[in-house]
C-alpha cells in the first residue's frame, strides 16, 4: 500500500520558520530593527518538513500555499475580509522564504489562482480520483470542515483524525452561525462556539436539515438568508465540487 500523501499547510511552516528565526538588532539602544537570515529560515522551514514527514511516516507530500496576488475570492465576495490584518508587520523574510520554495518546489508546489492553502487543501483531499490516501496537516480549525484526514500540526499528541462528512458538514454550518474574528467576517450576531452548538444540537448533521436553521438564527437576529449565504461562502473550505479546474473559478457554494 502507498504511502499517505501529506497536503501540508505551507503558510503555517513558512511564518513559523520565518517568525523562529527572526531576531531584533538595536542600535544605540535607541532603534530596533528585525533581521532574518533566510538561511536560517529556510533550515527552519526543512527542519519542520521533516518533523511532519517523519511524524506521519510518509516523504510523499505536497506544499499548499496561498495565492497572494490580491484576488482572492471570498474578497472580491466581501471585501472587508481579513481586513483587520492590513497594516500588520509580518516576518521580514516571509516573502523571500514563499519564493524560494515557490521557485524550487516544482511539481512539489501546488498554488491555485484566487484561492488560499486551505482551499487547495481541501479541494485535493476531497478529489474522488485522487490516487492516495490523502491528510491535510495544517493548525487551523478550518480545515475541520474537510472531509477526510486532518493532522494538527498545533497540537501532535491528538494523532491523526478522521473526519466525517457528517461531522464535516456540522462544522461548516457552525462556523457559518460563529463567523471568524481572525479572518474578519462576522457571522451571525451574539454566535459564540457554545450558541452555535446549541442552535444545531439534535438537529440531523446534514445541510438540508441544518441549513434552515442556520437561515431561522439570521432571521431573528434582523438578516435575511442572502446574508446568511454570505456568510456560509466565506466560511466555506473548498472541497472538490467548489472548484472549476477547466476555468480555474470557483463554484460559489449554495444549499442543496
Amino acid at each position: 500500500m502507498s504511502k499517505p500523501l501529506l497536503l501540508i499547510d505551507a503558510d503555517v511552516v513558512a511564518y513559523q520558520a520565518c517568525a523562529g528565526a527572526e531576531k531584533i538588532i538595536c542600535f544605540d539602544d535607541d532603534s530596533c530593527f528585525p533581521q532574518c537570515s533566510l538561511t536560517d529560515a529556510i533550515a527552519a522551514f526543512n527542519y519542520k518538513i521533516n518533523f511532519i514527514t517523519e511524524t506521519l511516516g510518509s516523504q510523499n507530500y505536497l506544499l499548499c500555499f496561498s495565492d497572494e496576488g490580491g484576488n482572492n475570492f471570498r474578497r472580491a465576495l466581501y471585501p472587508q475580509y481579513k481586513s483587520n490584518r492590513a497594516g500588520k508587520p509580518r516576518p521580514v523574510a516571509l516573502k523571500f522564504l514563499r519564493e524560494h520554495f515557490i521557485k524550487a518546489g516544482g511539481s512539489g508546489v501546488v498554488l491555485y489562482p484566487c484561492l488560499e492553502a486551505d482551499d487547495v487543501m481541501g479541494i485535493l483531499a476531497t478529489r474522488p480520483d485522487r490516487p492516495h490516501v490523502t491528510i491535510i496537516v495544517s493548525i487551523d480549525k478550518d480545515l475541520r470542515s474537510v472531509p477526510g484526514v486532518f493532522f494538527n500540526l498545533g497540537r501532535p499528541e491528538d494523532g491523526i483524525q478522521e473526519i466525517s462528512i457528517e461531522d464535516a458538514d456540522y462544522w461548516f454550518m457552525m462556523q457559518t452561525l460563529m463567523g471568524d474574528a481572525t479572518d474578519g467576517y462576522p457571522g451571525c450576531p451574539k454566535f459564540g462556539p457554545a450558541t452555535a452548538a446549541k442552535a444545531l444540537k439534535g438537529v440531523p448533521k446534514t445541510i438540508k436539515d441544518m441549513w434552515p436553521v442556520v437561515v431561522a438564527a439570521y432571521e431573528k437576529a434582523g438578516f435575511g438568508e442572502d446574508y446568511a449565504l454570505l456568510m456560509a461562502r466565506m466560511a466555506r473550505i473548498l472541497r472538490d465540487e467548489d472548484y472549476d479546474f477547466v476555468k480555474q473559478e470557483v463554484n460559489l457554494w449554495v444549499p442543496e
